[in-house]
């Protein structure tokens, strides 16, 4: 099972990150910070059942 995420560069600088199978949404102010969120996301998401691994966690990267 993959998540692919939409990534966005909001006009203020700071990122967003959305899934497009998963309800999950996160934030960060920059990539760090924003790869930090969505592994903390997905982990609160997929708790009691098996978390998908790192390789199938895709990033979409677009500018808005």
């Amino acid at each position: 099972m993959g998540l692919i995420f939409e990534v966005k560069q909001r006009k203020d600088g700071e990122f967003t990150a959305t899934c497009h199978f998963e309800n999950i949404y996160t934030t960060g102010v920059d990539l760090k910070d924003l790869h930090t969120n969505i592994n903390s996301a997905v982990d609160e998401r997929f708790l009691g059942r098996e978390r998908p691994g790192a390789r199938d966690i895709h990033l979409l990267v677009s500018q808005e």
